[in-house]
């Protein structure tokens, strides 16, 4: 059993849940699920805990919406996120994870601003957002940010977005497209060694709150709107990169 206080437990089971939603539709509730978890472990320590929690919850994702995947998203975005995953491999051990995080918030705030302006002004940013390498920028992009500290969720809201899929395409696209990336980067992040049995048996003890989370906002997702869906996803990206700015 894994040594931890009964206020660390609770939150990381909070991060168990926060992970199970975020695969339910509510993909930003996935830095909140990397914020509670660093707030137990070390960071680098809390990112190997992370991925086989993030796994099976994309698996119940997988069976829940996978035929509302939208293949063609799938082959503009796995390519180049297979290439961002080697790169943020290449680049983990060599950056300090107090500056990623700093950056990676100030990257998500723009990438927010931009959804804002497109939805106000959608002409405006038109050959921005149709634009087929806007696909391989997030694509690589995603695959980056996963690799080092699990948090490509805003880079592909933020892509869907602009994209104007309905929520039932973001939820079965991403479905398939993070159950892709987070098993690719199981031989990465052994490697590493962020993967080790004491990691395993917390993530064997957390999973049924991944169930319980994820649940709950599979629930969730059918009673709400598609314009509500998207705000909700705007807020929750806005407040998670505030908070990795003023944490960093």
């Amino acid at each position: 059993m894994p040594d931890l206080s009964t206020h660390a437990w609770l939150i990381a089971l909070a991060a168990a849940l926060c992970t199970g939603l975020s695969k339910s539709g509510f993909g930003p509730f996935g830095l909140l699920a990397i914020l509670f978890m660093a707030e137990v472990l070390p960071a680098r320590e809390s990112t190997g805990v992370v991925l086989p929690l993030l796994i099976f919850a994309d698996v119940l994702a997988v069976r829940s919406f996978h035929e509302h995947a939208s293949w063609n998203a799938l082959r503009t975005l796995l390519p180049a996120t297979c290439i961002g995953i080697v790169t943020g491999w290449w680049i983990m051990p060599r950056i300090p994870a107090e500056f990623f995080g700093h950056t990676l918030g100030w990257i998500i705030l723009v990438l927010i601003a931009v959804i804002v302006l497109q939805r106000s002004r959608p002409q405006l940013l038109l050959a921005v957002t149709s634009h087929p390498f806007l696909g391989i920028g997030c694509g690589w992009a995603a695959g980056v940010t996963t690799m080092i500290a699990n948090a490509a969720g805003p880079i592909t809201a933020f892509y869907f977005l602009s994209q104007r899929y309905t929520k039932m395409v973001m939820v079965g696209t991403g479905a398939w497209f993070y159950f892709a990336i987070n098993v690719a980067k199981l031989p990465f992040s052994w490697q590493l060694g962020l993967l080790n049995p004491k990691s395993l048996l917390l993530d064997l003890i957390l999973l049924p709150g991944v169930f319980i989370g994820f649940w709950i906002g599979r629930s969730f997702l059918k009673k709400i709107s598609q314009n509500l869906f998207e705000w909700i996803l705007i807020l929750m990206a806005f407040g998670a990169s505030l908070r990795m700015i003023l944490k960093s």
